[in-house]
């Protein structure tokens, strides 16, 4: 992950912008395990990938935000 990604946690409740989405649309996720790196897409932006144990969302990095940490 990039040095500008906060350190994300598994428990942690994270909040994006969905990467790809032409309307911003926010993706929240109670995450389960570390997130990956998802590459660049076509603009130049990283990305990232989260799982919340039932499926996983790939969000533009730049718009990460740790809503809660995990207890």
């Amino acid at each position: 992950m990039a040095d500008s990604t906060p350190l994300i946690q598994p428990g942690d409740l994270v909040e994006g912008v969905a990467s790809g989405s032409t309307f911003g649309s926010k993706v929240r996720v109670r995450v389960d395990r570390e997130p990956w790196s998802g590459g660049v897409n076509s603009e130049g932006r990283a990305r990232i990938v989260l799982s919340d144990g039932r499926g996983v969302h790939m969000v533009d990095t730049d718009t990460i935000r740790i809503i809660e940490h995990a207890n």
